[in-house]
């Protein structure tokens, strides 16, 4: 056990290393999994988010309706434009309803076929690390090592760490005191790399 030694006077800089600012007890569902992975893929790529590419189909239909009157005036028909528009509307419906819906039930699979993903976890987050233990494992993960945090409703996301791609860390049976000592740390320590309810922070 490594053992840290304070000179009188000095900083909280060890503290901030060596005590959790909170220590989480949990048990993720596959539900639960399938949702915060659904969030992360739409913090990796914002073109991965259903709102944004459901806009575009929508933008190029209004785009293929705006040149119509100008197809017309060349051919007796607008069967062209009018097939492009409602193939953009159906992409739009596709990606706004379908595919979240896809990737949730993949993630959810994914969650049931890894044993260790629903047992009981025991979180300690720290100013620069978490430590997640179950029966089975511990891992360490600094925060260095993720690509980025995303807080949702009901979670805090983190995407790209070096053990485990997905970290959870649910708000189920958080205070509001804990939930928000636990949002002001993580936007500081991420800063442009962390969003909140669907606005990026920073």
């Amino acid at each position: 056990m490594r053992r840290v030694f304070r000179r009188k006077g000095e900083t909280m800089a060890a503290d901030y290393e060596s005590k959790p600012i909170d220590v989480i007890g949990q048990t993720l569902t596959d539900a639960e999994y399938a949702r915060a992975y659904s969030a992360a893929e739409g913090m990796l790529s914002p073109f991965r988010r259903r709102g944004i590419q459901a806009g575009i189909c929508l933008s190029a239909a209004v785009l293929f309706a705006s040149v119509i009157p100008l197809y017309r005036a060349k051919f007796t028909t607008f069967f062209g434009p009018i097939c492009a528009i409602v193939l953009c509307v159906a992409f739009a419906a596709l990606f706004y309803f379908y595919q979240p819906r896809e990737t949730e039930r993949w993630a959810a699979e994914r969650f049931r076929s890894g044993a260790l993903l629903s047992l009981p976890q025991k979180i300690s987050v720290y100013g620069d690390r978490a430590v997640v233990e179950t029966e089975r494992e511990r891992i360490l993960s600094y925060w260095t090592e993720f690509a980025g945090c995303t807080e949702t409703e009901t979670a805090f996301v983190f995407v790209g760490g070096r053990e485990r791609s997905l970290l959870i860390l649910k708000k189920q049976g958080l205070s509001p005191e804990r939930i928000r000592r636990l949002s002001e740390h993580f936007s500081a320590v991420f800063v442009r790399r962390y969003w909140k309810s669907g606005r990026r922070e920073g």
